[in-house]
């Protein structure tokens, strides 16, 4: 898929498309979770883009629950075919 597509979808996401797929995903994070993941993809999309997405998920483990880190790790491994 185009990067530049992936790119733009991840700098619209609010956070409550981000609650809502975790939810859907059977997950509940919390607010800050997903503002977290937000301002994350934001800050650093070129670089998980360019195949360093595990580096920024692992960056960021100490600052959300070990269930939404649990859960994070395994829908990257998921969907990272979409960004390779």
């Amino acid at each position: 898929m185009n990067k530049n597509i992936i790119k733009a979808y991840a700098m619209n996401l609010s956070e409550d498309k981000v609650i809502d797929f975790a939810l859907k995903e059977g997950i509940s994070i919390t607010q800050e979770e997903a503002s977290l993941f937000i301002t994350t993809i934001r800050e650093n999309a070129d670089y998980i883009l360019d195949g360093h997405g595990l580096e920024v998920i692992e960056s960021k483990k100490d600052q959300m629950s070990e269930e939404a880190y649990d859960k994070l790790l395994e829908l990257f491994n998921k969907y990272k075919k979409f960004i390779d």
